[in-house]
């Protein structure tokens, strides 16, 4: 009697999951029965995926800063062709990107405020967009529940939502990609007359054209390896007629070259030399800017880059679609993949976000084994419990990782945190137990709120909290607080991250100390931020001015996520303050004990 008690519990609860399961798998197919409540599933779970931290985290350096900055500018000169970070040339991308956060910036903010959401924008559209374009292109060549799975999967992953909510060029073009793709998939795998794809191929051509605004050479590499894979392995190669190039090719150059003509001109061809030269030549001749991964890079990351995804793409997936690779469904799906995967792996920069172009692709496919093959047993069980296990072992490695950020910091966690944790507690260990026990669309269910429960608290309720990252943030709100006393312009000396000059000015100074010290003797009104490690020369620049400085005014300590080191910084008005302004106690020049992780770091 004793141990059939067990055995009781164990069935029931395989019962309950048996149950969860089903009633998952008929919401799926309620959702996927129509267009419009497919579209609006996915619009809200992408809304709930990607708002959670969209407005409140603080403008992130170094990538970030200097666009949304260099947008600033151009609304600022109403130049909208030349691309300027202060007064320097910033050409490593094209315009695409400045132009799409200028319209949003101008129809959502005041360019005095700089609101950083306003240039957001765009990144979480493009996201959305790209979506739903995985969801239309696969409708009618997969099915209407494997679309919607697949177009879920790409929601939640990691990568899309960091791409989300930053303020720079790679969710915008990852709706350009997957919309050209799925316009591609459509046109080689749709067996129709030449007139029929007539849309299709402009829809690609022009999905093209965008992403090459936006980014260069990285949507024409997409399209590339993918169509020649397809010529060479993909079978009949009729389908190429209906791309239609001969007026394709054209309508491309009538929306790319007029600027690129412009900025060549303007730039005297320094644009290209910039861009395709030192940007991009210099990406595959060596790790730019210490971005160094060795061969295998994008694969070992993969689990954390494609979570919670990762544990229906890793479950047997790949390995089924190897296998029928003849099929020409397949067959594309390996094509968009596989090069483009080798080529990335074999450049020697590297960074996290470049294998986003493929995303689509293997969250189609995996969606695709999910659904249809591993009700038949196709693909082994166990190699769903394995993943799971690894699935469950990244996830709380995520959420222990911030945790332990939010003890270094000495950070109180807010309630909704709290909250959230708790509910991910809960629901990942339940989402690794479905996927074990064959519950495959209970497990998606799980992992999806598992994901979202875990991106409000991390990106939504974590990481703004901790201050002592958001080092421009809190140098804007001191500027702002000391307006009153000193209304002159702010200089920084020892700090130059694109985030301060886009909340100080586009006319901020980023001085050495000792220049720093004469600029700020020169004018009464001004302000001074120095680091610790500029003082020394700071004071010197004071010296040979000879002006009367008040300060420290305000001191604070910061950690320099670029550099990885301790910045202290202190604060200096030149001349008598115009009126009395109180210095919060968390700003003033107090003696007090390094806080934890300064004393961690030492």
């Amino acid at each position: 009697m004793q141990d059939r008690a067990p055995m009781t519990a164990r069935a029931e609860d395989a019962g309950r999951l048996a149950r969860f399961d089903a009633a998952v798998r008929a919401l799926i197919a309620w959702l996927a029965a129509t267009r419009w409540r497919a579209a609006s599933a996915l619009i809200l779970l992408c809304l709930a995926l990607y708002l959670p931290g969209f407005v409140d985290m603080p403008v992130t350096d170094r990538d970030e800063g200097r666009f949304v900055q260099a947008t600033t500018q151009m609304l600022e000169t109403g130049d909208f062709i030349d691309i300027r970070f202060q007064d320097e040339p910033r050409y490593q991308k094209p315009v695409g990107i400045y132009w799409l956060q200028s319209i949003s910036a101008s129809v959502f903010g005041d360019l005095d405020q700089r609101e950083i959401w306003t240039y957001r924008v765009p990144s979480l559209l493009g996201a959305i967009v790209a979506v739903l374009a995985l969801w239309w292109a696969a409708r009618p060549l997969f099915g209407r529940e494997v679309a919607l799975i697949a177009a879920a999967l790409l929601a939640a992953v990691v990568t899309m939502n960091l791409e989300a909510r930053i303020a720079k060029s790679d969710g915008a073009l990852i709706a350009a990609i997957a919309l050209m793709q799925g316009a591609l998939m459509r046109i080689y795998l749709v067996r129709q007359p030449l007139s029929q794809a007539v849309g299709l191929a402009a829809l690609f051509w022009i999905s093209l054209a965008v992403g090459i605004l936006i980014k260069g050479p990285i949507a024409p590499a997409v399209a590339a390896v993918t169509i020649v894979a397809l010529i060479f392995f993909g079978g009949a190669r009729d389908w190429l007629r209906r791309l239609h190039a001969p007026w394709g090719i054209p309508l491309l150059l009538t929306v790319t070259l007029p600027w690129f003509i412009a900025i060549g001109v303007i730039s005297e061809g320094q644009f290209y030399a910039l861009s395709l030269g030192k940007d991009f030549g210099a990406k595959l001749q060596s790790g730019q800017e210490t971005h160094w991964g060795p061969p295998g890079y994008y694969f070992i990351l993969f689990w954390w880059t494609f979570w919670p995804a990762a544990l229906v793409a890793t479950g047997g997936a790949a390995i089924w679609l190897w296998r029928n690779r003849t099929l020409r469904r397949a067959a594309f799906l390996l094509a968009w993949i596989i090069p483009y995967w080798l080529v990335i792996e074999a450049v020697p920069t590297k960074l996290p976000h470049y294998a986003l172009p493929i995303y689509p692709a293997v969250a189609l496919a995996a969606a695709w084994v999910l659904h249809t093959q591993t009700a038949h047993g196709i693909v082994p069980i166990r190699t769903y419990k394995q993943a799971a296990l690894l699935w469950l072992v990244i996830g709380v490695l995520q959420v222990a990782v911030f945790a332990g950020a939010l003890w270094l910091f000495e950070t109180p966690p807010s309630l909704l945190a709290v909250l959230l944790a708790a509910v991910f507690a809960v629901t990942a260990p339940l989402t690794a137990l479905a996927m074990r026990r064959r519950a495959f669309h209970a497990g998606l269910a799980l992992a999806l709120i598992s994901a979202i429960t875990a991106y409000a608290g991390i990106i939504g309720e974590v990481l703004p909290r901790l201050t002592p990252l958001w080092n421009s943030e809190r140098i804007a709100e001191l500027r702002t607080m000391l307006k009153p006393c000193y209304g002159g312009p702010a200089a920084l000396a020892g700090y130059s991250e694109p985030s301060a000059v886009f909340h100080l000015g586009t006319e901020t100074p980023l001085l050495a100390g000792e220049g720093a010290g004469r600029w700020l003797g020169e004018q009464g009104g001004r302000l001074a931020f120095v680091t610790q490690d500029e003082h020394a020369e700071f004071e010197r620049g004071l010296a040979q001015s000879g002006a009367k400085v008040s300060g420290p005014i305000a001191c604070f300590t910061g950690f320099n996520m670029n550099g990885g080191d301790v910045l202290r910084f202190r604060l200096y008005g030149s001349g008598e303050p115009t009126e009395s302004c109180p210095i919060p106690e968390e700003y003033r020049c107090a003696q007090r004990p390094d806080p934890r992780w300064v004393r961690l770091l030492k």
